[in-house]
C-alpha cells in the first residue's frame, strides 16, 4: 500500500507519469493489495494514460486512501524524505534539500511552513559550506528531521 501512496504523491507532484500506472497496479495485485479498479488498471495498455490516471484515482479512494490534494502531498513529500533519511534509505543532504524544496512550495497557511523552510535551508547551507563540521550537522538534521514528522502527524497542524 505504500507504493502505491508514493506514486499518488508523485502523480499529484507531476513527478510520475500516467504510463507507469498498470504496471504499478500489476504488482499492487500481486504483493495482495486488491480492489476492482486496481484490477481494471492493471489489464489497461499503457497508452490509456486518461483512463488510467481515472482508474487510479478511483482505486485509492477504494482502498481508503484518497490521491491527496498539492498541499497534502507536499507535505507527504517532506515526511517521506525524513523517513527514508532517518532509516538510511537517503541521504542526509539530499533529504534535507527535498523538504526545503518542498516547503517552498506549501501554503503559507501550515503555521510551521517559514520555520520549517528557514531550518532545513540553514542545515542544507551547513552540509555545504562546513564539511569540517558534518558530524553535527548531521545530528542537527536528525533532530529537525524528528521534529518535522511530529509537526506533519500532529492534528491540529492540518488545515
Amino acid at each position: 500500500m505504500e507504493r502505491l501512496e508514493e506514486a499518488a504523491v508523485r502523480l499529484v507532484l507531476k513527478d510520475m507519469l500516467s504510463d507507469e500506472l498498470p504496471m504499478l497496479a500489476a504488482e499492487a495485485l500481486a504483493r495482495g493489495v486488491d480492489s476492482p479498479a486496481l484490477r481494471e488498471l492493471a489489464g489497461l495498455f499503457s497508452h490509456e494514460v486518461r483512463e488510467a490516471r481515472d482508474l487510479f484515482y478511483l482505486a485509492m479512494e477504494e482502498l481508503g486512501s484518497p490521491v491527496p490534494d498539492v498541499e497534502e502531498a507536499r507535505r507527504r513529500t517532506m515526511a517521506m524524505a525524513a523517513r527514508r533519511a532517518l532509516q538510511g534509505e537517503m541521504p542526509l543532504h539530499a533529504a534535507t534539500h527535498e523538504i526545503y524544496w518542498q516547503s517552498c512550495y506549501v501554503s503559507e497557511s501550515w503555521p510551521p511552513r517559514t520555520e520549517t523552510m528557514l531550518r532545513f535551508l540553514s542545515l542544507q547551507s551547513a552540509w555545504e559550506d562546513h564539511p569540517e563540521k558534518r558530524a553535527q550537522t548531521e545530528a542537527n538534521i536528525r533532530t529537525a528531521m524528528i521534529r518535522l514528522l511530529k509537526e506533519l502527524e500532529s492534528p491540529e497542524e492540518t488545515p
